[in-house]
């Protein structure tokens, strides 16, 4: 157990004592001093030092006490004090005009940082009690004036002994039960446990409908592209059939352009005669003058030659006459005519075929001539057309349209039903994407929605921890008062051991109950009411009591006691102080009186404590 006492005083200015330091032992100190000797104002400075003069508060506060305490004659107000504490020696200091405080560990060569809002701090860091404690059983005696607060902080701690001290176990499991109350259940449904689960519900609802919408989307996409894609070869069949309308009835009035287009017909007819007459492409009049001028040369040949041919017809028929007439031996002379004949007549078919080959090419040519000016005429006169209103009809000129067979109403009719399907495919199509996009929103916001389930899920998990572990706590907090609720009989076997001595034996038992209100059996074993005892038995009973609570509840911690044995005879007050040096062996006890029989009864049995006179001081 932790084991804390007073090593030194050092009183700067503090009522009526200016730069005074007192020593203590670790074990018995006896201090005497006759009334208004400044007893209690030493141990008012041992109180201001640890929890400092504002009734336990954590802030400032006008106290009565500081004002008492405070020097007349001297603008400084405070001092230190050196405890020590598990074998470190622990100095602090304050400002009592302030409350301001600092703590030092002596032994390491350190700071110990304080909470500076806290006043109070100094007193719960080395004793862990808090003022209240301090105030009703370290350094005052009179337990029939204790605090209300300080009797129930210590049967919680007898109750609960393996807590930590400054933890009360009812104000533990109430404040355990509340959170729990406020964490709710699943019929609490404003509380986070039902809140938090029924959002989760809906949340996992909204999922599964996302995950609905989501097998359709991808047919409903489909559909949606398919409608797409027939709309855009609706819109196309319409501008062809639009533009064949439009053609139609912009165009076949027109005179100029029927001329045009019969202009252009008969210019296609013309190319395909010229066709014929590639040969004589790049051919002119000089080629075919020259050409004739061979041809006349020939011709005049041609007629010496048909002269001469006649001429050898004659020949062979004299011959042939002559030589029946006059002798056989003329017949001779026909073989040489024959040949003269055979080659004019090779020379005359020559002549004569080119002569007709001449006259042929240029009949031909004097037709090409004819239809070369015949198409001039034509591309003059298409050039003069082009030239009006048909500029904006450049486009159309190629299209293979045949004006006087279309029966434009129909083709009307059918302008007007493909427009009517594009028209129900563009109401198909925005149908399907208000659809699909209220689909998209919700698959959109799945991811969002996915976080918070798994934010709700770990929110809903983490209180269903809580809430086990509040159980948990709370049974756990249960369990340990309930093992120790043996502590009692400890003190109470302590408690009556003490009280024998001090009262010889007058009652058989006392027995202090949970609530530490006690149970007096006589020695006819009657039960007495409080008020039939007297007021030094009462005084006996709660010192015994106060000094086996200090050793079952608390640790090792110094106690101040101001003339508590005031009341006793000698007899048992040789007997409380024997006690108290046998509890001084653990526990530093400071024991203030203003008479000398304490003194008197340790020097006769030739006790050594450490005395300090308050008029040597």
């Amino acid at each position: 157990m932790t084991r804390v006492y007073i090593k030194r005083l050092n009183i700067i200015s503090f009522g009526k004592f200016e730069n005074l330091i007192v020593d203590f032992d670790s074990g018995f100190n006896l201090i005497y001093g006759k009334n208004e000797s400044g007893k209690s104002t030493i141990a008012a400075f041992i109180e201001g030092i640890l929890y400092g003069f504002d009734e336990g508060k954590t802030k400032t506060n006008f106290s009565y006490k500081k004002e008492a305490y405070k020097p007349k004659l001297s603008y400084r107000y405070g001092g230190s004090a050196i405890f020590n504490k598990d074998d470190y020696d622990i100095e602090v200091s304050r400002n009592f005009d302030d409350g301001s405080y600092r703590i030092r560990n002596l032994s390491l060569g350190e700071d110990i940082e304080g909470k500076k809002s806290n006043l109070n701090y100094p007193g719960l860091y080395l004793l862990g009690l808090d003022y209240s404690l301090y105030k009703s059983y370290i350094a005052n005696f009179s337990f029939q004036k204790s605090e209300a607060m300080a009797k129930s902080m210590i049967i919680e701690k007898l109750s609960s002994k393996d807590i930590d001290f400054n933890f009360s176990p009812s104000r533990a499991i109430e404040y355990l039960e509340k959170k729990d109350n406020n964490l709710g259940s699943e019929r609490a449904y404003t509380r986070p446990y039902a809140k938090t689960k029924k959002e989760l519900d809906e949340v996992n609802d909204r999922l599964y409908e996302i995950n609905l919408v989501k097998q359709r989307y991808y047919e409903d996409f489909k559909k949606l592209k398919e409608n797409k894609d027939r709309l855009k070869d609706l819109e196309a069949s319409y501008q062809d059939q639009k533009k064949k309308v439009d053609y139609y009835k912009n165009i076949r009035g027109s005179s100029n352009f029927r001329d045009y287009q019969k202009w252009t017909r008969d210019l296609q007819v013309i190319n395909e005669d010229l066709k014929q007459y590639r040969d004589l492409i790049g051919l002119d009049d000089k080629y075919f003058e020259d050409l004739e001028r061979e041809a006349r040369t020939g011709e005049d040949k041609y007629l010496l030659d048909k002269i001469i041919h006649y001429s050898n017809y004659i020949l062979l028929g004299l011959v042939v006459i002559l030589g029946i007439l006059v002798n056989k031996y003329f017949f001779l002379l026909i073989i040489p005519i024959f040949y003269l004949i055979i080659r004019n007549n090779k020379g005359n078919s020559r002549d004569t075929d080119d002569m007709r080959l001449y006259r042929n090419k240029r009949a031909r040519y004097s037709k090409y001539k004819t239809i070369l000016k015949e198409k001039e005429k034509i591309e003059e006169v298409l050039v003069i057309l082009k030239k009006q209103d048909l500029t904006y009809e450049e486009n159309l000129m190629n299209d293979d349209v045949d004006l006087d067979a279309l029966d434009i109403e129909k083709e009307e009719d059918r302008l007007y039903s493909i427009l009517e399907d594009i028209n129900t495919s563009k109401d198909k199509i925005a149908s399907s994407e208000r659809s699909l996009v209220t689909i998209e929103d919700k698959i959109s916001n799945e991811l969002d929605i996915l976080d918070r389930k798994n934010q709700l899920e770990s929110r809903l998990s983490d209180i269903k921890r809580q809430k086990e572990a509040i159980r948990l706590a709370i049974a756990t907090i249960k369990e340990i008062c309930k093992e120790n609720e043996g502590e009692f009989g400890k003190i109470n076997q302590r408690v009556n051991d003490l009280v024998r001595i001090l009262s010889k034996d007058k009652y058989e038992s006392i027995i202090f109950d949970k609530d530490l209100n006690p149970q007096i059996k006589s020695k006819d074993s009657y039960y007495l009411d409080l008020d039939q005892l007297s007021k030094g038995f009462m005084d006996q009973l709660y010192f015994a009591l106060k000094l086996s609570l200090n050793d079952e509840a608390f640790s090792k911690i110094f106690m101040v006691l101001d003339d508590s044995l005031i009341t006793y005879d000698i007899e048992r007050l040789r007997s409380a102080i024997l006690f108290l040096l046998d509890t001084s062996e653990d526990r530093q006890i400071i024991y203030f009186t203003c008479h000398t029989r304490e003194e008197d009864f340790l020097s006769s049995e030739g006790i050594s404590i450490n005395y300090l006179d308050m008029e040597k001081l």
